[in-house]
């Protein structure tokens, strides 16, 4: 991870970091507004089961029994979609987090491999969450409780480490202001 920490901090530049914001945007925007509202209408108002804390085994195989083919198709056909944009999006978070960095103490910035780390677990963590309910939804009538039991897990440590890097990057956003201030009104006094 300190390598990828590396590589972000060496790639600091409008040119690499416009790009990936506007695909980030657009991701995001497909990822929490159109696609949503699509599923929510195929399932009479369910969301998807990714975006669902608290879910449960039995609530997860109730929900995938309801969905129609026209559904399924729809939620395997989203979930390659939803391999893209965790990445997307959390590596769009690591160069801002990267930038803040900027305002802080060196030693901050040598700790960024820290956040990269839990940034990519999300990620990681995301990504086996998903196959998980895309096997959930393609072995029924099978419902390996087993499988949707690791699949909840893995959907719990990814809402952990996604507040993990939110708070992060709250935190972080914080300091970079204060620092700011700090320098700026040192200079005028």
């Amino acid at each position: 991870m300190q390598r990828i920490a590396q590589l972000i901090q060496a790639n600091l530049n409008l040119r690499v970091f416009l790009p990936l914001l506007t695909l980030a945007l657009a991701v995001t925007w497909y990822g929490m507004f159109w696609s949503t509202a699509h599923f929510s209408d195929l399932t009479d108002g369910l969301s998807f089961m990714d975006m669902q804390p608290g879910l449960t085994a039995d609530d997860l195989f109730m929900q995938i029994r309801s969905y129609s083919e026209e559904t399924v198709g729809y939620y395997l056909w989203w979930s390659l979609f939803d391999y893209a944009w965790p990445f997307i999006t959390f590596t769009t978070m690591l160069f801002i987090n990267a930038w803040l960095l900027k305002f802080l103490a060196i030693k901050w910035q040598n700790r960024f491999w820290v956040l990269v780390t839990s940034a990519y677990v999300t990620v990681l963590m995301d990504w086996c969450e998903n196959a998980g309910f895309v096997l959930l939804v393609l072995g029924l009538p099978d419902e390996p409780l087993w499988l949707a039991e690791i699949t909840l897990l893995l959907h719990a440590g990814k809402l952990f480490f996604m507040t993990i890097v939110n708070l992060a990057s709250g935190i972080l956003l914080a300091a970079a202001i204060v620092a700011s201030l700090k320098s700026r009104l040192g200079r005028t006094a």
